[in-house]
């Protein structure tokens, strides 16, 4: 029995050290982890169907396929990369699903500044990945190239689904189901502000559905192109939603701005330099810097991102807008391998502050301590945090779980400053805001009633901000507009002298003492 107490107790120890190592106020604000992990390679969309090439001139000289037959197609598997920080612990963590640009006829996970982002997120703290998706376009035809969008839109939910399915299985991730992230470049951008607003069967472009494109001799027949299915309906893990909490846009837009409905859509964070001729940084038709080198180009009319944040902003949809003048397409990419100091730090930022920060807490206790009363307990409230760390200046601290609401504390009345901090931590172990009590030790005090409840017990009520203690003394004044003090039932409250002004009376309750202890 001894052995086994003693094992619980190194057991208990090494977790509370483990526990405490985990209050870090930097993390997913700075990059707290030198070193991160990447597991390559990792399949996530099984036998997918990808469009053929079509052919034709454009498609011979710049090898891209931009001409694709939306009626032939070859499956394929989509892969991911994931990157994780070396050492973290923590079991609940959000990821960040990242995209790459290339008007969905080019590009690639491998894309160094998408990989940077998921690096430098990882160091903060994010689980990351790099992510696969279709490529192939018809950019003749308005309608056809919907449905090259709509591809990459099903494809970014199933790396949703992949991170919600693993954290109801196997959880070799340790992924929050409820903080999956999805952001991108260019079409990467178009696919994660697709994934947060066009997410209803009724809001698909008819295109997406059984459509006609011509085919065969000089074009002169009609092939069916066939229905693409529903947003998660195409790829694994089809039971779970695909649907992302939350997103960041990187020179992106949308296809309507209808598509953003009220404030509970998901938040965004959106980077856009108005001189983009990519993307339009307002309305218009994509490529408008190069249209003219492609004969019978015909793409639709998109909203970019002063539409996106107009509309936000006008059904109270928070969001964050970064507008440029000068940075054009690569609204990131400070350099061909460096970025912009404040794209990262304003990715991070956002999803921090938004999804991952608790709730500001309310700390509460006494603040004129008598030297004679130097153990005080204090309690925290008003926070949606599972964990707390307090830090005391001037005094020592009971030995507390990491979740403890409350602790108790012992003034050294010596010391020449008194204090106790108190920070909440949300279960993925982001930070909230300190909360200090300054504290004021004293041989004596005056502590004058002022009203409110009429609870003796409650500290509001008092000069001091704290309930009576033994070295106070207590004066009651008078006052039509003050109500009378009630020391409520089965308290005890020691004080040195008390006065009670012009009448006035105090109720004590049921199994409660008022002692006066004069020194």
């Amino acid at each position: 029995m001894k052995k086994r107490l003693i094992h619980f107790m190194i057991l208990w120890i090494c977790m509370v050290a483990q526990s405490h190592a985990q209050f870090n106020p930097q993390r997913y604000v700075q990059e707290i982890y030198p070193n991160i992990t990447e597991t390559t390679n990792v399949l996530f969309s099984s036998n997918v169907p990808r469009p053929n090439p079509g052919g034709g001139f454009y498609e011979s000289i710049t090898g891209y396929p931009l001409n694709v037959r939306e009626y032939e197609f070859t499956n394929v598997n989509l892969f991911m990369n994931i990157f994780q920080p070396q050492g973290d612990t923590t079991s609940k963590r959000p990821v960040v699903i990242v995209c790459f640009g290339g008007g969905f006829v080019t590009g690639s996970k491998d894309h160094w500044s998408i990989r940077l982002i998921a690096q430098q997120l990882a160091r903060r703290g994010f689980v990351t990945a790099v992510i696969d998706y279709r490529l192939g376009m018809n950019i003749f035809d308005e309608d056809l190239s919907k449905r090259a969008v709509y591809r990459g839109i099903q494809d970014g939910r199933s790396a949703v689904r992949f991170f919600r399915a693993d954290a109801a299985g196997p959880n070799n991730y340790r992924i929050d189901p409820n903080q999956i992230y999805i952001g991108g470049h260019s079409a990467g951008a178009f696919i994660a502000l697709h994934n947060a607003y066009l997410d209803k069967e009724t809001e698909r472009p008819a295109s997406t559905y059984t459509w006609l494109q011509s085919c065969g001799f000089l074009g002169l027949s009609n092939c069916t192109c066939p229905n693409q299915g529903c947003l998660d309906c195409v790829g694994n893990n089809q039971s779970y939603s695909g649907h992302a909490n939350a997103l960041f846009s990187l020179a992106g837009a949308v296809g309507s701005v209808l598509y953003l409905e009220n404030s509970n859509d998901p938040r965004a964070v959106l980077f856009h330099s108005q001189d983009d001729g990519t993307v339009p940084y307002n309305t218009g038709e994509p490529f408008s810097d190069i249209s003219w080198l492609v004969v019978g180009s015909d793409l639709p009319i998109v909203y970019g991102s002063l539409p996106i944040s107009s509309r936000s902003a006008s059904i109270n949809l928070p969001y964050q807008f970064f507008s440029y003048t000068d940075r054009g397409h690569g609204v990131h990419e400070q350099t061909s391998t460096t970025l912009y100091s404040d794209i990262l730090p304003g990715i991070a930022n956002w999803f921090y502050n938004q999804r991952l920060k608790p709730t500001n807490a309310v700390a509460d206790g006494n603040i004129a301590v008598c030297k004679s009363q130097n153990t005080q307990t204090y309690k925290v409230s008003g926070s949606n945090a599972k964990y707390y760390h307090w830090t005391v200046t001037g005094g020592s601290i009971a030995a507390h779980p990491v979740t403890a609401t409350e602790v108790q504390v012992v003034w050294d009345t010596l010391a020449p400053q008194h204090s106790i901090t108190v920070r909440p931590y949300s279960q993925h172990w982001a930070a909230g805001n300190p909360v200090t009590l300054n504290i004021q030790l004293q041989n004596t005090a005056t502590n004058t009633w002022t009203g409110g409840t009429g609870n003796w017990n409650v500290r509001s009520n008092w000069s001091l901000q704290s309930v009576p203690q033994s070295c106070h003394h207590v004066i009651i004044p008078s006052g039509s507009n003050i109500a009378e003090p009630v020391i409520p039932t089965n308290i005890q409250s020691t004080i040195r002298s008390i006065t009670l002004q012009n009448g006035r009376n105090l109720m004590i309750q049921t199994g409660s003492q008022l002692i006066i202890k004069e020194e």
